[in-house]
């Protein structure tokens, strides 16, 4: 047979394959979904030019409908796959809030094709990928190689019985594979390994699709939050929330890997397929200590009832789980948010918007207006709306009026008791109904990470500190991979004078989402309190200047060079005082960091008049303002907040 040529692109140890979507370091394959390689291929293709994310999503999801959030993760995994761990862009380098360059050394080569023949063990199984020849020779029936086993190979000659056989084989495999789920539970429990014996936390991924994968991937994430939600009410299980494993849909990475990230007992993973009017999820519970399987079930379900599925799948898996489920916990493992399937689809897409936090919140409006319309008796929506409402604006009251409904709808909303307790925080300075509040979510819902979080916002601005780094860690263990609780902790590290411990959570945060702007804000001002002024003003850069064109980038270097940061903050300062009151909070922050006393205490007395900035509510606890702490001014300021 005559040898084939292909063609490839190579940047340090790898080798990337066009033609067969792989990725090779140093001869070895790595493992990336197919869409990661697809950005990776046009971001090498394009080795050296910057391209904005529009661009890049629509190269890499042609007519479908993703999240901006997919490209991040993307470009996540890439860096990871890469060995791209610290900030320095040695691979790929981001553009805040505009886009993506690969920035290695690219050379182009034409080298033989080799068969690929790939061997990964499991605890569970072992995969073995075959590749079909492209060359002319395979239209006769050439070249398919396989690995059968761990020390032996076979190549074969393989024609259209060859095929129809394989196909036959496929269809055997497949019916073996539904038993083996639809019995693997009596296994495990007779092995001696109850699921409700060993499992305290767990974590529901998004059940795999394996087909139309970009159209079913909002139903996975719609089943795994339904069954979150509903376990959730089982007294003795903590269940992971959603913004957790939401970034779990369509990943390659090894489940018991994610289990161990997220910090739990089990995982519950499966694949899900819709085809002919079916939705069929098969679905295994895994213990993340020994990889053994502990449940497992296969569900079957008509596309227009996914309901129903949610119902079943609730149910067998909470008697799983608790082997003394009360009457109300039963009741609670089938209680619907909304009987409208299409609201269900639309709260389901703002949902994954509102857990992403940062940039990614406001997407979500949209979406639960939608599903509002759509059911006027949706509580969950009423109250998720009201908390991306007030989250992302100042005063609001339309987020109180939509956290009223869901309340009237649903009093035991704990969702619904958090965002009030938010909103009566910093829209209103009511600390007493604030807390009131939040502790009635924590009532209601113990394994809330959400009213956890707000709490130790709560007792932060309240100073106190301690009570708050508490509440804090509960909400980490409740949700290990939120980015916002993450730098939250940072923050409250800052305002506790940790500045080292501030720094190293922010960036923890930004290891994993480089532009997530939260965490360039906070170490603004904790840089500047080690007056490292280098630092503050690389993340100027990434805050205050992140939509900026190139030319206006360049003239604050040029700015930065000759004057020093003390010209940066000048400039920004001139900049707030032509925005009036509208910018009060921002100009008096620069006065202070500027350490002009006087017009700092002037401009935070106009913004203690106005209660739509969120930064008002942590005058009290900012070290940018300790040396204003003894002046009678600041302490009546203090008062007006009711501080």
């Amino acid at each position: 047979m005559p040898k084939r040529f292909g063609h490839f692109y190579e940047f340090g140890p790898f080798r990337l394959d066009p033609e067969r979507h792989r990725l090779l370091r140093d001869g070895e394959p790595v493992p990336l979904s197919p869409k990661s390689i697809e950005a990776l291929l046009i971001l090498v293709k394009n080795a050296g030019r910057l391209l904005e994310r529009e661009t890049l999503m629509e190269a890499v999801w042609t007519d479908a409908f993703v999240e901006d959030a997919n490209l991040t993760v993307a470009i996540s995994h890439l860096r990871k796959a890469l060995g791209q761990n610290t900030e320095e862009a040695e691979y790929i380098e981001t553009i805040p809030r505009v886009g993506y360059r690969f920035v290695a050394e690219v050379r182009e080569v034409n080298d033989e094709l080799k068969p690929l023949i790939i061997e990964k063990h499991t605890r569970s199984r072992t995969v073995i990928e075959e590749e079909l020849s492209t060359d002319n020779q395979s239209e006769r029936g050439e070249g398919i190689v396989v690995t059968h086993t761990p020390s032996t190979v076979f190549a074969r000659t393989v024609n259209l019985e060859h095929i129809l056989l394989a196909a036959g084989a496929a269809v055997f495999l497949a019916l073996g594979s539904f038993f083996y789920f639809r019995h693997g539970d009596e296994r495990g429990i007779a092995a001696g390994k109850s699921p409700a014996s060993i499992i305290r936390v767990l974590a529901v991924l998004p059940p795999q699709p394996l087909n139309d994968q970009e159209l079913n991937a909002s139903l996975s994430v719609g089943i795994a939050d339904a069954l979150i939600v509903r376990l959730g009410r089982v007294g003795q299980l903590v269940v992971r929330p959603t913004s957790a494993v939401v970034r779990y849909v369509d990943s390659s990475e090894d489940r018991m890997n994610a289990g161990k990230a997220l910090g739990v007992d089990a995982v519950l993973d499966g694949s899900l397929q819709r085809d002919g009017g079916r939705v069929r999820v098969q679905l295994r519970l895994l213990s993340v200590a020994t990889g053994d399987q502990l449940w497992a079930r296969a569900f079957d379900e008509s596309d227009t009832d996914i309901f129903k599925l949610e119902d079943s799948i609730s149910q067998q898996l909470g008697s799983a789980l608790s082997t003394n489920l009360s009457p109300t916990e039963r009741v609670a493992l089938s209680k619907r948010e909304t009987t409208n399937p299409e609201a269900y689809a639309l709260y389901i897409k703002g949902n994954y918007f509102w857990s992403k936090r940062g940039n990614e919140a406001a997407k979500s409006i949209d979406y639960f207006r939608k599903a509002i319309e759509l059911d006027p008796n949706f509580a969950q929506a009423y109250a998720s709306l009201a908390a991306v409402d007030s989250t992302t604006t100042g005063f609001s009251p339309e987020a109180e009026a939509l956290v009223e409904k869901a309340l009237q709808l649903d009093g035991q909303l704990a969702e619904a008791h958090a965002t009030l307790g938010f909103i009566k925080m910093f829209h209103h300075w009511d600390w007493v109904t604030a807390e009131k509040e939040l502790d009635r979510a924590i009532e209601l819902d113990p394994n809330s990470a959400i009213a956890h979080h707000w709490k130790g916002v709560y007792l932060s601005i309240r100073g106190r500190l301690d009570e708050a780094k508490a509440e804090m860690h509960r909400a980490l263990d409740l949700d290990p991979l939120s980015l916002i609780i993450l730098a939250d902790i940072g923050q409250l590290h800052y305002f506790a004078h940790e500045y080292d411990l501030a720094i190293d959570y922010c960036k923890r945060v930004l290891a994993v989402d480089p532009d997530f702007w939260v965490a360039h804000e906070y170490l603004v001002d904790i840089y500047r309190a080690k007056g490292m002024d280098e630092e503050v003003f690389n993340e100027l850069l990434k805050t205050d200047f992140r939509s900026s064109p190139p030319e206006v980038i360049q003239h604050e270097r040029e700015l930065y060079n000759r004057g020093g940061i003390r010209d940066i903050f000048e400039e920004r300062l001139n900049y707030f005082l032509k925005d009036g009151d509208h910018s009060s909070i921002g100009t008096a922050r620069y006065y202070s960091r500027l350490g002009d006393k006087e017009h700092a205490l002037q401009w935070l007395d106009r913004a203690a008049s106005h209660k739509t900035f969120f930064w008002n509510a942590y005058i009290g606890v900012d070290p940018l303002y300790d040396s204003l702490h003894d002046d009678a001014r600041f302490k009546e300021i203090i008062h007006r907040l009711n501080l």
